[in-house]
Protein backbone atom coordinates (compact mmCIF):
# COMPACT_ATOMS: atom_id res chain seq x y z
CA UNK A 1 0.00 0.00 0.00
CA UNK A 2 1.37 3.67 -0.68
CA UNK A 3 0.33 6.24 0.89
CA UNK A 4 0.85 9.70 -0.46
CA UNK A 5 0.98 12.74 2.17
CA UNK A 6 1.09 13.01 5.32
CA UNK A 7 -1.84 13.73 8.22
CA UNK A 8 -2.34 12.83 11.62
CA UNK A 9 -5.17 10.52 9.87
CA UNK A 10 -1.90 8.57 9.06
CA UNK A 11 -1.57 6.94 12.59
CA UNK A 12 -5.32 5.44 12.41
CA UNK A 13 -4.67 3.74 8.71
CA UNK A 14 -1.26 2.20 9.34
CA UNK A 15 -2.61 1.09 12.16
CA UNK A 16 -5.80 -0.03 10.48
CA UNK A 17 -3.92 -1.48 7.62
CA UNK A 18 -1.34 -3.51 9.59
CA UNK A 19 -4.31 -5.48 11.35
CA UNK A 20 -5.72 -6.47 7.74
CA UNK A 21 -2.27 -7.04 6.38
CA UNK A 22 -1.96 -9.38 9.54
CA UNK A 23 -2.14 -12.92 6.86
CA UNK A 24 -0.34 -11.10 4.43
CA UNK A 25 3.23 -12.11 3.36
CA UNK A 26 5.93 -9.63 2.74
CA UNK A 27 3.18 -6.80 3.54
CA UNK A 28 4.40 -2.97 3.36
CA UNK A 29 3.75 0.39 3.83
CA UNK A 30 5.46 2.92 1.94
CA UNK A 31 4.83 6.32 2.81
CA UNK A 32 5.49 9.36 0.15
CA UNK A 33 5.71 12.77 2.23
CA UNK A 34 7.10 16.26 2.90
CA UNK A 35 8.75 15.83 6.06
CA UNK A 36 11.92 14.18 7.11
CA UNK A 37 11.99 10.71 6.81
CA UNK A 38 13.59 10.37 10.64
CA UNK A 39 10.62 12.18 12.04
CA UNK A 40 8.11 10.15 10.22
CA UNK A 41 9.61 6.68 11.34
CA UNK A 42 9.95 7.74 14.62
CA UNK A 43 6.55 9.58 15.14
CA UNK A 44 4.82 6.01 13.17
CA UNK A 45 7.33 3.98 16.03
CA UNK A 46 5.51 6.10 18.83
CA UNK A 47 2.57 5.57 18.09
CA UNK A 48 2.48 2.83 16.21
CA UNK A 49 5.66 -0.08 18.16
CA UNK A 50 4.71 -3.04 16.80
CA UNK A 51 3.96 -3.34 13.00
CA UNK A 52 3.56 -7.31 13.31
CA UNK A 53 4.73 -8.30 10.06
CA UNK A 54 4.01 -5.22 7.86
CA UNK A 55 7.07 -3.54 7.13
CA UNK A 56 6.68 0.40 6.89
CA UNK A 57 8.91 2.63 4.50
CA UNK A 58 9.22 5.99 4.81
CA UNK A 59 10.76 8.43 1.92
CA UNK A 60 10.78 11.61 1.80
CA UNK A 61 9.76 13.99 -1.37
CA UNK A 62 6.74 15.89 -2.89
CA UNK A 63 3.57 13.72 -4.26
CA UNK A 64 3.45 16.33 -6.91
CA UNK A 65 6.79 15.42 -8.22
CA UNK A 66 7.25 12.76 -11.21
CA UNK A 67 10.71 11.83 -9.85
CA UNK A 68 9.59 11.92 -6.40
CA UNK A 69 6.35 9.46 -7.13
CA UNK A 70 9.06 7.00 -9.11
CA UNK A 71 11.40 6.62 -6.02
CA UNK A 72 8.33 4.68 -4.27
CA UNK A 73 7.10 2.85 -7.51
CA UNK A 74 3.41 3.28 -7.53
CA UNK A 75 2.93 1.10 -10.90
CA UNK A 76 3.83 -2.12 -8.10
CA UNK A 77 1.30 -0.49 -5.24
CA UNK A 78 -1.62 -2.59 -5.32
CA UNK A 79 -3.80 0.40 -3.89
CA UNK A 80 -2.47 4.25 -3.17
CA UNK A 81 -4.10 6.43 -0.68
CA UNK A 82 -3.98 10.28 -1.02
CA UNK A 83 -3.98 11.99 2.34
CA UNK A 84 -5.17 16.20 2.12
CA UNK A 85 -2.46 17.62 3.64
CA UNK A 86 -3.04 20.24 6.71
CA UNK A 87 -2.93 23.45 4.23
CA UNK A 88 -5.30 26.42 3.30
CA UNK A 89 -5.88 24.50 0.18
CA UNK A 90 -5.43 20.67 0.48
CA UNK A 91 -7.81 19.65 -2.62
CA UNK A 92 -5.57 21.21 -4.78
CA UNK A 93 -2.77 19.68 -3.67
CA UNK A 94 -5.22 16.10 -3.82
CA UNK A 95 -6.09 16.60 -7.15
CA UNK A 96 -2.78 17.38 -8.67
CA UNK A 97 -1.24 13.94 -6.98
CA UNK A 98 -3.82 12.69 -9.00
CA UNK A 99 -2.96 14.25 -11.73
CA UNK A 100 0.61 13.05 -11.49
CA UNK A 101 0.11 9.73 -10.59
CA UNK A 102 -2.84 9.00 -13.78
CA UNK A 103 -1.43 11.05 -16.53
CA UNK A 104 2.35 10.11 -15.68
CA UNK A 105 4.84 8.81 -19.35
CA UNK A 106 5.26 6.01 -16.96
CA UNK A 107 2.24 4.93 -15.70
CA UNK A 108 1.22 0.92 -15.72
CA UNK A 109 -1.04 0.04 -17.95
CA UNK A 110 -3.74 -1.38 -15.81
CA UNK A 111 -6.33 1.17 -13.55
CA UNK A 112 -4.68 2.30 -10.00
CA UNK A 113 -6.86 1.48 -7.15
CA UNK A 114 -6.68 5.00 -5.42
CA UNK A 115 -8.37 6.29 -2.32
CA UNK A 116 -7.86 10.54 -2.02
CA UNK A 117 -9.64 12.62 0.53
CA UNK A 118 -11.05 15.26 -0.28
CA UNK A 119 -12.36 18.17 2.01
CA UNK A 120 -14.64 20.51 0.26
CA UNK A 121 -17.21 19.09 -1.79
CA UNK A 122 -17.06 21.75 -4.50
CA UNK A 123 -13.77 19.91 -5.10
CA UNK A 124 -15.73 16.48 -5.86
CA UNK A 125 -16.62 16.95 -9.69
CA UNK A 126 -13.08 17.66 -10.75
CA UNK A 127 -11.78 15.13 -8.72
CA UNK A 128 -14.07 12.48 -10.65
CA UNK A 129 -12.91 14.20 -13.77
CA UNK A 130 -9.29 14.08 -13.01
CA UNK A 131 -9.36 10.58 -11.69
CA UNK A 132 -11.98 9.03 -13.60
CA UNK A 133 -12.89 5.32 -12.48
CA UNK A 134 -9.52 4.66 -10.94
CA UNK A 135 -10.27 6.89 -7.79
CA UNK A 136 -12.88 6.72 -4.95
CA UNK A 137 -12.71 9.78 -3.52
CA UNK A 138 -14.15 10.23 0.38
CA UNK A 139 -15.09 13.77 1.59
CA UNK A 140 -13.99 13.16 4.99
CA UNK A 141 -15.90 16.32 6.79
CA UNK A 142 -19.04 14.86 5.59
CA UNK A 143 -18.41 11.23 6.03
CA UNK A 144 -17.48 11.94 9.44
CA UNK A 145 -20.27 14.25 9.80
CA UNK A 146 -22.86 11.81 8.90
CA UNK A 147 -21.79 8.93 10.91
CA UNK A 148 -21.66 10.92 14.29
CA UNK A 149 -25.49 12.38 13.58
CA UNK A 150 -26.14 8.68 13.14
CA UNK A 151 -24.42 7.14 16.33
CA UNK A 152 -26.11 9.89 18.31
CA UNK A 153 -29.31 9.11 17.28
CA UNK A 154 -29.15 5.56 17.62
CA UNK A 155 -28.15 3.75 20.70
CA UNK A 156 -25.39 1.10 19.84
CA UNK A 157 -24.83 1.94 15.80
CA UNK A 158 -21.23 3.35 16.79
CA UNK A 159 -20.50 -0.19 17.79
CA UNK A 160 -21.88 -1.64 14.85
CA UNK A 161 -19.97 0.79 12.90
CA UNK A 162 -16.65 0.03 14.37
CA UNK A 163 -16.93 -3.71 13.96
CA UNK A 164 -17.93 -3.36 10.39
CA UNK A 165 -14.94 -0.24 9.86
CA UNK A 166 -12.08 -2.05 11.39
CA UNK A 167 -10.04 -4.95 10.92
CA UNK A 168 -10.39 -5.98 14.58
CA UNK A 169 -12.16 -9.46 15.24
CA UNK A 170 -14.30 -11.01 12.25
CA UNK A 171 -13.56 -10.52 8.62
CA UNK A 172 -15.60 -10.75 5.30
CA UNK A 173 -13.99 -12.38 2.43
CA UNK A 174 -16.03 -11.91 -1.27
CA UNK A 175 -14.99 -14.96 -3.69
CA UNK A 176 -16.82 -16.17 -6.68
CA UNK A 177 -17.89 -19.65 -6.43
CA UNK A 178 -19.43 -20.94 -9.82
CA UNK A 179 -21.16 -23.83 -7.92
CA UNK A 180 -23.40 -21.76 -6.24
CA UNK A 181 -24.29 -19.50 -8.68
CA UNK A 182 -28.48 -19.17 -9.39
CA UNK A 183 -28.44 -20.76 -5.61
CA UNK A 184 -31.03 -18.85 -2.66
CA UNK A 185 -29.01 -18.26 0.39
CA UNK A 186 -30.75 -21.01 2.79
CA UNK A 187 -29.85 -23.55 0.01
Amino acid sequence: TLILGWSPAIFTIISELVQANANQKNARIVILADKDKIEMEDEIHARIPHPRGTRIVCRTGSPLDLSDLEIVNPHAARSIIILAPETADPDTHVIKTILALTNSAQRKPEKYHIVAEIRDAKNLEVARMVGRDEVELILSGDLISRITVQACRQSGLSVVYTELLNFGGDEIYFKTEPTLAGETFGE
